[in-house]
């Protein structure tokens, strides 16, 4: 029945389910752009997100709840409360993210798979490597990939417990005194990607019967655990990596280069084993994301491609989804932050920001409470504002840099 009170058993499987979703590739970056800002402001900065991110979750379930459609997508949700002119935000986001998603695994996967190699494999033949590879796993059915992702999840949290066991062991406290308010703005599209779970909003919702309070407890529960584990994982990283120095195995040689956290961390710890660990938890995490990625993404283009296409409808999905990504993967190596920045400042603010601000505004809810009223143009405004923030620094109308000089 729907909204029947639901069990802590399925509350806590629906916790789970978001945690899951949320942990991903986000967390490979997320210690090389907070490592810059500092540790407090990335905190603080961290424990924001996670308020707005939570807040405009609840946003999307209680439009969920009130539909009490079983089959409603967000896509569909939106083009109901925004019209016409929400349906086409939603398909921009959509596609920012999609072909972000995708450019991101791959740059990162072929930097990692070349480490683990010892360079035999270069950077683009590992790029091919991990993408046949990763690819192949995606197109095998949504059956085998839940069971090699229970697998590849089983391996991420082994792996992520022995480095962070063996990282402390080389933490410098003394690293963490630095802080760089100003270099502050320029991390919060990296801390939005690490903290994106939305699109399963309307899973969740049918998993606990459309029922109100089960739901908020799932979606706080569930995404603050990733908040805990983000947070561990930036103080043992930013402990660990010095911030600046001779060589590569910096934090601001990794954000020079693109490079995930885990490249200079497997090179500085005193351990083959571990930095061993280092790289294999970094290559789980992006098979394992890319993996469940690569099924929306086939779903989303066979979704947008007309249906008289027939049986080539998800051959072509497959390819407009994939070569795209893998093209511009070629064209501009060490693309890894930028895809990352590009995603969590656009499509995901766009997606998960701006829109539940504007169905907020539009909500009854909000004609009659003047506060909420208030608090959805906030929502709109601070989101403009870091989504107009990025846009500069993408079109090069901006520049904030992280300010390292005095460390040197």
């Amino acid at each position: 029945m729907e909204n029947q009170p639901q069990g802590n058993f399925k509350i806590f499987r629906a916790a789970l389910m978001i945690t899951g979703t949320t942990i991903g590739i986000g967390i490979l970056g997320l210690p090389v752009k907070t490592g810059l800002a500092g540790v407090l402001p990335s905190l603080v900065a961290t424990l924001v997100v996670w308020v707005v991110m939570l807040g405009t979750g609840w946003i999307l379930a209680r439009e969920v709840i009130a539909s009490n459609d079983r089959t409603i997508d967000i896509s569909t949700l939106v083009h109901q409360k925004l019209g016409l002119s929400g349906r086409v935000m939603t398909v921009i986001g959509y596609l920012v993210l999609v072909y972000g998603i995708i450019t991101a695994h791959l740059a990162g996967g072929g930097e990692v798979l070349s480490v683990m190699t010892g360079g035999v494999l270069s950077v683009n033949t590992a790029i091919l490597v991990f993408f046949v590879v990763a690819t192949f796993i995606a197109l095998l059915g949504v059956a085998w990939v839940e069971k090699i992702n229970s697998f590849l999840m089983a391996g991420l949290l082994f792996c992520f417990v022995i480095i962070l066991f063996e990282a402390t062991k080389s933490v410098d406290t003394a690293r963490f005194a630095h802080k760089d308010w100003m270099f502050l703005s320029a991390t919060i599209p990296i801390i939005v990607c690490a903290q994106t779970y939305q699109l399963i909003v309307p899973a969740v919702c049918r998993m606990l019967n459309n029922d109100p309070k089960a739901v908020k407890k799932a979606l706080v529960a569930g995404t603050l655990i990733p908040v805990i584990i983000n947070s561990v994982w930036m103080l043992a990283v930013v402990g660990v990596l010095p911030l600046v120095g001779d060589g590569d195995n910096t934090i601001f040689a990794a954000f020079e280069k693109g490079l995930p956290a885990t490249v200079p961390l497997a090179a500085v710890l005193h351990s083959g084993v571990i930095s061993r660990f280092a790289l294999v938890f970094s290559m789980v995490v992006l098979v394992s994301s890319y993996v469940m990625q690569s099924t929306a993404v086939i779903g989303f283009f066979e979704d947008l491609l007309p249906a008289n296409l027939g049986r080539k409808r998800r051959t072509t999905g497959i390819v407009v989804g994939f070569v795209p990504p893998l093209v511009v993967v070629f064209l501009y190596p060490g693309i890894f932050l930028k895809a990352l920045d590009l995603i969590g400042g656009g499509s995901v603010i766009l997606l998960f920001g701006v829109i539940p601000g504007l169905m907020l505004l539009k909500d009854e809810v909000s004609r009659r409470i003047r506060s909420i009223r208030v608090l959805a143009i906030c929502l709109l405004l601070v989101c403009l504002f870091f989504m107009g923030l990025e846009l500069m620094q993408e079109f090069g109308l901006s520049k904030i840099g992280p300010n390292v000089e005095y460390w040197l």
